[in-house]
Parts: structure tokens; sequence; C-alpha cells
């Protein structure tokens, strides 16, 4: 179950009827703290170096000792930290003041109702003051980064005059077409290098870029002076003055990038041939555990309800020869009579699936836990978050009472257990539910192609979500369910 860690709050007050009252407030409003109670400078000091307090309630005015010393201290020690003086001595003016110079709020102790609410006004904005210096540090990182990235880069620069020759060009060129630096490079030069297939979309990009003036991105394979294949982005735009057209541009050696795509697209036909046939293993799974739903209905059926109507219909014909017994073979048919009702009622009530729009996924498996109670004696504790877990998607929520019904199954039949512990929470967006037994145990990889975890892992693969067995030869199961959850206003 998640939990949440209780407000660290130091309390500088002297006065004990003051004090009681502020904690009999505090607490009376529900508030979850961890409180540290001093009187005097030395203990505040103290207290602000080794509690770390979150929030800071402090009194105006103490013996030989005040808050505005106290506010002091504080913001040398945790200038972060939220200070609210509480006070019943603090007139609205010196409050006022209090506040420009830096404290987050007052409450007069006559009216120590408002604590609580400022508190956590002041906790609110601290963390938004937190999250917003860490997000302008990560800003300031990622321009950094930006910056050296762009200076590793290794783009090459060049500029052509007007007949190709090579005005100016830059190291990372000649390292990309593997040249010397004293080679002397032109247009004519650099394209002996380019893919002759390739060649007509250079001079392509060069016509529409004299045309046009428009920049032109284009990619190009090239093979380097030592024989490398490479490939290439450039970019080029042309520039009119006195001496006519000359070009300039950049290019980027992409062949990381370029094999790095082939590999993913390698990767994704795999990954959509081994998804088709996970959906075939999903489907197979799923008819067999239809079939073994029909096998366990025509059981029921053939041994248990078949022969309870059979010696109805046997009562029923020797109540005609048996005029003496016909009252008593009536009731005894009228009694088996209920007993194949409840028989049929039990098997479809196993069958259709509870209205999670109406009871929910919590009530829904409180309710299975009652009915199991009634038959099997062992002991089930179940803990769970309910509000949390009352906007999940009816399929979902299906899904996972299913989960738990089957595995209850499994526990009924082959665990002999004395005690069941069910958890059901959602945190950071995820649902875990845990199913934890005390009985035998088995070895996963033995039982791992039963039927029965084998609908429990499609169900859950469905959702993308997660399955682990963790289970001894007589030490009990655990099973541990971990899904992302789909909100109703999501899916």
């Amino acid at each position: 179950m998640a939990t949440v860690k209780p407000i660290k709050l130091l309390i500088l007050e002297h006065d004990e009827n003051d004090l009681e009252l502020l904690l009999y407030e505090l607490k009376k409003g529900e508030l979850d703290f961890d409180p540290r109670i001093v009187g005097t400078k030395e203990g505040f000091i103290a207290a602000l170096n080794s509690f770390e307090p979150d929030v800071i309630l402090s009194d105006y005015s103490l013996p030989g000792f005040d808050g505005i010393s106290a506010f002091h201290f504080k913001q040398q020690i945790c200038p972060d930290v939220p200070f609210i003086i509480v006070s019943g001595t603090i007139g609205e003016e010196n409050a006022v003041e209090l506040i420009r110079n830096g404290v987050t709020d007052y409450s007069i102790k006559d009216k120590l109702f408002t604590v609580i609410p400022k508190i956590k006004r002041a906790i609110k904005e601290a963390n938004e003051r937190r999250e917003k210096v860490l997000a302008e540090q990560n800003l300031r990182n990622s321009q950094h980064q930006l910056a050296e990235a762009q200076r590793i880069s290794k783009i090459g620069s060049w500029e052509l005059g007007p007949e190709g020759e090579m005005i100016s060009c830059s190291d990372e060129l000649y390292q990309i077409l593997d040249l010397d630096l004293d080679t002397i490079l032109s247009f004519k030069t650099f394209m002996q290098f380019v893919h002759e297939d390739d060649k007509p979309i250079i001079m392509k990009a060069r016509e529409n870029t004299v045309a046009t003036g428009i920049t032109e991105v284009v990619q190009f394979r090239l093979t380097s002076q030592t024989g490398v294949e490479k490939y290439i982005e450039a970019r080029g735009t042309r520039r009119l003055d006195e001496n006519g057209i000359s070009f300039m541009g950049t290019c980027q050696d992409i062949t990381e990038k370029v094999t790095a795509e082939k590999q993913l697209a390698n990767y994704s036909e795999q990954i959509a041939r081994e998804r088709l046939e996970h959906q075939r293993k999903l489907v197979r799974a799923s008819i067999e555990g239809q079939e073994r739903e029909r096998a366990e209905i025509g059981r029921e059926l053939h041994d248990n309800i078949n022969q309870i109507l059979a010696v109805t219909k046997a009562y029923v014909e020797a109540s005609l020869q048996e005029k003496d017994m016909q009252e008593e073979l009536t009731q005894r048919s009228i009694n088996n009579l209920q007993l194949a009702i409840n028989e049929i009622r039990k098997i479809s009530k196993s069958l259709v699936p509870p209205v999670m729009d109406k009871n929910g996924l919590v009530d829904s498996v409180q309710d299975l836990i009652d009915n199991i109670r009634v038959v099997n004696p062992f002991a089930i504790k179940f803990m769970y978050e309910k509000e949390q877990l009352r906007n999940i998607t009816p399929q979902q929520q299906l899904a996972l009472y299913r989960i738990v019904q089957e595995q209850f199954n499994n526990i009924i039949k082959h665990a002999q257990a004395h005690n069941v512990n069910i958890e059901l929470f959602e945190k950071n967006n995820f649902i875990d539910l845990n199913i934890q037994d005390d009985g035998q145990g088995f070895d996963p990889k033995e039982r791992r192609k039963g039927v029965g975890l084998s609908n429990i892992l499609s169900r859950i693969e469905l959702f993308d979500g997660k399955l682990e067995v963790i289970s001894s030869k007589g030490h009990g199961c655990t099973l541990k369910v971990h899904v992302p959850k789909m909100n109703k206003e999501v899916a």
C-alpha cells in the first residue's frame, strides 16, 4: 500500500498551554505530522541541523529569544523551509512587515484552525519552488550539453565560388572524406567521391538552389578516400553578390543514424512477427481456458445436477405408484429441485462477470472473498486502496477480478493453505496485485505450463503487464501482478 511520509514539523513554543492547544488543533485536522518541539534558542538551532524540518511553526515572543531571531537563524541554515509565525501578540502591521521580509505566513493563536491550511499551502509553494529551481537547473544542463554536442558533432562546412572552386572548407569535411588537409578540394573533386547513382540528387538540388534560393537538404552516399561507404546529409544555399552566385552549406556524416534506422526496421519486423506469435499464444490460452471452463461445467452438470434431477425423476415416478408415500416423495422431490437450483445458481455466478461499474473492483473481490470464506477454512486478509482503484476501465477491473478468482481456485485445489493475504493498490500509475498463501508451495518451473497460470498470464499480457511467481515446495506461493493503470477517460 502506498505510503506518504509525515510532515516533519519543528515547533518553537515555550508555553505548555499554547503548545497543547496547537497540537490538539493539528491532530483534529488529521494532519499527518512528525513533531519536534523546542523552547529555547539552543534547541531550535540544534533541531534545524539534526531534524531537517519540512515546516517551522514559531511563537513570536519567547523568554530570551523571539520569532524574528529564529527566522534569521533559519535563513542561514535552511532558507527554503517555510516559516510560519503562530502568536497571540503579533499585530496585523507587524505580521505584514514580517511577510515582506520573507516570513512565509502567520496565524493568530485565537484562530488556530487556520494553521493547517497555511501549512499545506506553504508546503505546496515550497515544492513548487524546488521544482522550478530543478527545472531551471535541468534547462541550464541541457543548454550546456547541446553546446557541447554541437562542438563535437563534426559537421563539415564549405563555401564554393561561382566556378565551383572551394573558397573555404572545415577540417571536418576532410575527415569525412578521409583526405589530408593539404588536398585541394573543389566541387568537381568532391563529386568524384559521390556514389554514381546519387550524383543526380546533388545536381538537381544545386539547380533548385540556383533557381529559387531555397535551402536544399539532400541525403546521398559517398565512398571516402580509404574506401569506406558513408551516408551524408547536406544542406546548401546560394549567395548573390557583385561576383555572382556562390554557395555555402554543411555536410554531416549520418552513417550511424542510417545504420541504426536499418537495424530498427529489422527489429520492428522481428517484433511484429513475435507480436503476431504472441497474439496466437494468447488466443490459444483463451481457447484452452474456455474449453476447461466448459469441461468443468459439463462435469458439474453430469456428475452433480444430472444425478440430482435423475433421483428427483425417480421420486416423482415412485410417488405415482406409491400413494401412501406420495407426500414424502413429493417433499424429497421439492428439496432436490431446490438443491439443483442452488447448484445452477452457483455455476452461473462463477461465469457471469461482476458488474464493475456498479460494484467496483474492490467490492467485487470482497464479495468473492465472503463467498469463499463460507466453505473454506483458511483465513483471508484483504488490503486495498479503494478510491484510487475506482476509475479503472471495466475491462481491466474484470481482468484483475478474474486473476483473483483464478488464483483462489488454484489455492483451494492445490495449496492446502491456512492463510491468504491479498494486496491491491495503485502507485505511480501502475496497479499492483499481490496474492500470498502459506500453503505447500510448488516449483514454478514445473507448474508454469499449467492452464491456471497460463490464463492469468494471458490476461496480464493483454494490458502489457508483468507476472512474477515466487514459490518453492513447502514455502507457500506469492503471485505478483504489475500492470499499467488504464483510466476510464483514457481508454
